[in-house]
């Protein structure tokens, strides 16, 4: 058999509604009996008004049509009200039958996104705000299930039941059905001209660009809510939150005003069939053309056909809409992810080498010409100010970005040549920032060693100095941190976490990004005692801008706007003039300093 076909494939070669259509196929025999089941429903919505009409002929001693026979109306009763039943049966069940393939198709459509989210580069990333990829992942996403779900029978049913309306009424009088079809050209006109393919574009594009931008500026308030707090600001000082959410408002209103008046005079020509059905048809009454019961028919059902025909412009200005938010999803899908090899190696050794790397972030350049080599099995530090390039460093040996020039080799081995897998086992980072899963802490810890037992699960936590807080756990390795947790850790309790992942993980290169950062003291000697764990036999890089913290290093290596200015030791570098030696005297001065 061969691969399924990813949601990836093809998007460039097909317009938005063809990959709309295709992004269906995977379900498509379910949707054709979504689709046939919605169809016979539509028909038999027709029913009661056709018994109805019998009814009145019956009461009115007007001749019965199809020549039924009055001793049979309570069989004909009886059936039609199967009919109904049947009529409300096949609708539930085309609706399900769609809802199962539309969730099937978001699950795997999600899936794909994440898949593809974890193969970019971090820079993917940066130069967007997390509330864009939030709105594409979960609202953009989920329009996907309002189409799929409802619209797609909703659309065969409005297609089908004005057709079976309209042939309904041409079988009783042909004329009053000419008649009653008189809005529906109207409508298409105005349709039209409020939803334009070039207009309706527009509007749609500006729709989703402010609400992108809200959705990424509430994020950063409520992720800036701590000082919002702490200097008593409100939300009216939160410029960026105030402006889109201006934005916004101002877009939304604008697109209602432009399109409401033609959009009024649609809604009022697809209601306003017995405008012109009650006149004529109450003067072929008066002329003795028309039978009262088909005259009544006509009243019942004239203006009920125009009901789906303003479902299908709904559903054309949703489609639009539906539309915009699947082509952010495929800009997405179209963003490059990081090359992976054709042929994959392995280094002999972990030897890490910077031969003339030079890397922008965007067009600002970052690292310019860096080169240095770190033996296997050593400790090294790189230090600097602030924007000199050390977390860059640090992020381009694990292939967060691909450098611009030059190579960073791993025991020899180009890592552009290596396997992701292979290179993540390889490299383990501690974040500054320490990010917890909304689980256990089993699975905290765990991540994807999914193999790892209590005990050694256990021997992390307790080698990362995390048994102090973890005896406290009301449910010990069950109780659920993170976000919603039952209990919240500090910063440090968080740390120690991460750092007792990557004991587990053993990976033979470990990064430290700032990883004492939020410890006082006494944590601050327990996270020491992990790093003696942590580091037997490995190849160990620490960012560090606590000088104190790395003086017994093998070598310290000393970065500036993104340039290498010195290495060495600290003895050696502390008393030679030049950048180290200011940052050392500086964190001196600040080690003595007190109110």
């Amino acid at each position: 058999m061969g691969q399924p076909q990813k949601l990836t494939d093809g998007i460039k070669q097909e317009t938005r509604f063809q990959r709309l259509t295709r992004l269906a196929a995977p379900r498509k025999w379910t949707f054709v009996l979504s689709g046939i089941f919605s169809i016979l429903s539509s028909v038999l919505s027709l029913a009661p008004y056709v018994l109805i009409s019998i009814l009145i002929a019956m009461a009115t001693n007007d001749a019965l049509p199809f020549n039924l026979r009055h001793d049979r109306m309570v069989d004909l009763a009886f059936l039609f009200a199967i009919l109904v039943i049947l009529r409300y049966a096949l609708f539930f069940v085309s609706l399900i039958l769609s809802h199962m393939a539309a969730f099937d198709i978001l699950y795997r459509t999600r899936s794909d996104i994440c898949a593809h989210l974890g193969r970019l580069s971090m820079g993917f990333f940066g130069l967007r705000r997390s509330g864009q990829i939030k709105k594409i992942f979960s609202e953009d996403v989920d329009e996907l299930e309002l189409f799929l779900a409802h619209h797609i029978p909703d659309l065969v049913a409005a297609v089908v039941q004005p057709i079976a309306v309209v042939i309904c009424l041409f079988i009783f009088d042909w004329r009053l059905a000419l008649v009653a079809l008189i809005p529906l050209p109207l409508a298409f006109i105005l349709q039209s001209r409020a939803f334009g393919r070039d207009k309706g574009t527009g509007y749609m594009l500006e729709y989703h660009d402010t609400l992108e931008a809200m959705n990424g500026s509430i994020i950063e308030y409520i992720r800036g809510m701590p000082v919002v707090k702490i200097f008593n600001q409100t939300t009216e000082s939160f410029a960026a939150l105030k402006s889109a959410a201006l934005a916004y408002e101002d877009c939304s209103t604008r697109i209602s005003k432009i399109m409401a008046p033609t959009w009024a005079m649609f809604v009022v020509t697809t209601t306003s069939g017995l405008f012109f059905i009650l006149p004529f048809g109450l003067w072929f009454y008066s002329q003795g053309t028309l039978a009262f019961p088909t005259l009544t028919l006509f009243l019942m059902l004239g203006s009920a056909y125009m009901a789906p025909v303003f479902k299908l412009a709904m559903f054309g200005g949703q489609l639009r809409q539906l539309l915009e938010g699947l082509k952010r999803v495929d800009a997405i899908f179209q963003e490059p992810p990081l090359k992976e090899p054709q042929d994959p190696k392995k280094g002999q050794g972990f030897e890490i080498k910077f031969n003339d790397v030079s890397f922008k972030y965007g067009t600002k350049p970052l690292l310019q010409k860096v080169t240095f080599t770190l033996p296997e099995g050593g400790v090294y530090a790189l230090v600097g100010p602030s924007g000199a390039g050390k977390s860059t460093v640090a992020k381009l040996i694990s292939r967060m970005w691909d450098v611009n020039e030059g190579s960073i080799t791993i025991g020899g081995v180009d890592i552009r040549d290596m396997s992701t897998p292979h290179l993540m086992e390889t490299v383990s980072i501690v974040f500054q920032e320490t990010f917890l899963f909304s689980d256990t802490v089993r699975e905290n810890i765990r991540m994807n060693q999914t193999g790892a037992t209590d005990e050694q699960v256990l021997k992390a936590a307790e080698a990362a100095q995390c048994m102090d807080f973890l005896d406290r756990m009301p449910r010990g390795l069950d109780t659920v941190i993170g976000e919603g947790g039952e209990v919240h850790l500090s910063g440090g309790e968080r740390q120690r976490l991460s750092l007792a992942r990557v004991y587990l993980k053993n990976s033979p290169i470990i990064i430290l990004d700032e990883a004492t950062v939020y410890n006082d003291a006494e944590s601050e000697s327990r996270i020491q005692k992990a790093f003696s764990s942590l580091m037997a036999g490995k190849t160990v890089i620490v960012i560090a801008h606590r000088l104190s913290t790395v003086t017994d290093v093998d070598a310290i290596l000393v970065m500036d706007k993104g340039a290498l200015t010195q290495r060495g030791r600290h003895d050696d570098l502390s008393a030679a003039d030049g950048l180290y030696k200011t940052l050392w005297t500086a964190h001196e001065a600040a080690l003595g300093w007190k109110l």
